[in-house]
């Protein structure tokens, strides 16, 4: 059965499937995205520190 036939036939299960194929496809990519923001509250963190000790000093 053609895609363009099984879509018609069956929308709803298209999107699902669609959406499935979506969210394994892009997994890898959310993985690195969590990561990135847990490593830039952990940069933001070590800011504060450094701005708080630099205010310290002076």
């Amino acid at each position: 059965m053609p895609d363009e036939e099984y879509k018609k036939l069956h929308p709803i299960l298209n999107e699902v499937t669609q959406t499935y194929v979506g969210l394994y496809t892009n997994r890898p990519n959310e993985k690195n995205r969590e990561k990135l923001i847990k490593l830039e509250a952990l940069l933001h963190e070590k800011l504060e520190q450094l701005e708080k000790a630099r205010n310290e000093t002076e």
